[in-house]
């Protein structure tokens, strides 16, 4: 599926985020971000070009690119480790393969090293870069037309070919589908994310690697909000991105054993996220199920309680143990956040006027201990729906219900004077109550008139009618399809002009002048040339389209009376 900006009708997801390089790389001399001379591929010593949305090696005395891989087919890079002699460059890619390249810069290794280092920054930022998730609104743009079809049809019926501008398409078309679009499920944040790294140690040298998805900093910025205010003062002013992150992962928040360096930038972080959980703690309703504050175990019946001394000596384990709790309790905010933010946006939406600036949504009540522990033990969704709202039916006399009532035909039949009675009454009745009227009849001749005309028609509908018993059913399936295609776009404007009438507001008057331009482009860029088609390569007859230009021939007569109307 693609989707188009609004401005310069690029398609998705290079709308609106950058512009997209269909051509090669080097035609702009702006588009190369980076460029590494004496760079071998597969033996062959070369150029290696950093661009802005790929990355490509082109080999020496040639113009053109032997190697070029978008930013989007990459999952990974590597490096050698630093005991090896060659200094190289791997790219892994979606499908597994993979490009290696060998820096070989004639002043030595050193330099080797910082232009491989180089690259390896650059490409760590730009593949960063592409992988983040297109605004919203295109995602919904884009859920809208897979959930309709007959939509998504009509959109590549008319955006692509610039009969109608991706904005007014959005406005004026597609406005009403928003409505009923349902809401969303966000992807909750997995409460394992940091453990799911794994890292990975290097044989030669003991050097750890990380593999940092942009899902998991996304997550990492979501559950503690004061890593994202470091990074964002921190990055790229003070120090890297592969500074940064190595740094976290020599912090508390990842290890126990901590370094000065690392302190050095999250010991602020420390200090808020003990304000945060303190003040988490002091908000927590109590709660019979849940309670953050006790770290210990309930002890059984003739224990001793652990006192005060015991969290002196057991302090490792109640550090761990609060971690733990704490970091559980940040992943639950970030959901609820959210949460919250889509109530009040709903809130918002229903009634604009009851909530005033400033307002949150009400916050709901704690639930009693009862409530709280069938909570836990009953499942709704799991309940057998049969046992809801049923009723035993208890029997009295069982072989009565099994029998039924008694049937009628055991009755005694009408006597032979009875219904000889009932035979002259009924024709008394009818002589004195009945009696035609033939005074306000249809007039002969006009029915016969109607009975010709009548017969006329038939005649000629036999006569164009092929010998087939329809026109779709002689039609090939391909063509059937297409034909399909054009009756519902082209329905599905005339549905959307029809409803702008009577306008009587402006909006509906542009709306309406909108639709007769589309209606005109849409006759000449998709009806003409179908029915041409149709008649050269199918050997069709020439009305296979009548039905469809006769509606269009009368929304156009309905408009021009219209303007005319406006102009008096």
């Amino acid at each position: 599926m693609q989707l188009y900006c609004c401005g310069c009708n690029k398609e998705f997801p290079s709308a609106c985020m950058e512009e997209e390089m269909l051509n090669n790389m080097g035609e702009k001399s702006e588009d190369i971000l980076l460029q590494v001379n004496d760079v071998k591929y597969k033996k062959n010593n070369g150029q290696l070009c950093v661009a802005h949305k790929k990355i490509g090696w082109i080999m020496d005395n040639t113009d053109s690119f032997a190697v070029s891989v978008l930013y989007t087919n990459i999952k990974t890079q590597r490096i050698s480790p630093e005991g090896k002699p060659k200094v190289q460059l791997q790219i892994i890619l979606n499908d597994q393969s993979t490009h290696i390249f060998h820096f070989t810069n004639p002043n030595g290794r050193d330099k080797q090293v910082e232009e491989r280092n180089q690259v390896k920054e650059r490409l760590s930022q730009l593949l960063t870069a592409s992988k983040r998730q297109p605004p919203n609104e295109l995602l919904e743009k884009k859920r809208i037309l897979e959930e309709n079809p007959r939509l998504h049809r009509l959109y590549q019926d008319l955006v692509p070919k610039n009969l109608l501008q991706p904005e007014e398409f959005w406005k004026e078309i597609a406005a009403a589908y928003k409505k009923n679009l349902a809401p969303t499920m966000e992807m909750g944040i997995s409460g394992a994310f940091l453990a799911d790294i794994k890292p990975q140690t290097d044989g030669n040298n003991g050097k750890v690697l990380y593999n940092l998805t942009p899902e998991i900093m996304l997550a990492v910025f979501k559950t503690y909000p004061a890593v994202k205010k470091k990074h964002d003062d921190y990055v790229p002013h003070r120090m890297t991105e592969s500074e940064f992150w190595t740094r976290f992962f020599q912090s508390h928040y990842y290890s126990a054993h901590t370094t000065s360096r690392s302190e050095e930038v999250f010991s602020e972080c420390t200090k808020y996220d003990d304000k945060e959980w303190s003040r988490d703690l002091s908000k927590i309703v109590t709660d019979p199920i849940l309670n953050l504050d006790n770290i210990y175990e309930t002890p059984s019946f003739g224990a001793i309680r652990p006192g005060s001394s015991s969290a002196g000596s057991n302090y490792m384990h109640a550090t761990m143990i609060k971690r733990f709790n704490q970091h559980s309790q940040n992943i639950l905010k970030a959901q609820t956040r959210s949460e919250t933010d889509r109530l009040y946006d709903e809130m918002v939406a229903k009634n604009p006027e009851a909530l005033t600036n400033g307002s949150v949504p009400p916050v709901p009540q704690p639930k009693n201990k009862k409530a709280r522990l069938q909570e836990k033990l009953v499942y709704d969704d799991l309940e057998s729906e049969s046992s809801k709202g049923a009723s035993a039916l208890q029997l009295q006399q069982k072989d009565r219900y099994l029998a039924g009532p008694p049937s009628q035909s055991s009755a005694e039949p009408a006597a032979a004077h009875q219904l000889q009675r009932l035979n002259i009454e009924l024709s008394q009745v009818v002589q004195q109550q009945w009696c035609t009227d033939l005074t306000s009849v249809q007039n002969p001749q006009l029915a016969h008139k109607t009975l010709q005309l009548v017969a006329e028609r038939c005649r000629e509908c036999r006569s164009d009618a092929p010998l087939t018993n329809g026109v779709v059913e002689e039609l090939p399936l391909e063509l059937r399809r297409e034909l399909c295609a054009v009756y519902g776009s082209g329905g599905e404007l005339l549905r959307h002009f029809w409803a702008c009438f009577p306008p009587r507001t402006p909006q509906l008057v542009a709306k309406l002048q909108t639709l007769h331009m589309t209606l005109n482009n849409y006759h000449q860029a998709t009806l003409r040339p179908f029915q041409e088609k149709a008649i050269r390569d199918y050997n069709c007859r020439s009305g296979i389209l009548d039905h469809l230009l006769h509606m269009f021939h009368t929304a156009s007569t309905k408009y021009e009376s219209w303007k005319s109307r406006q102009l008096r």
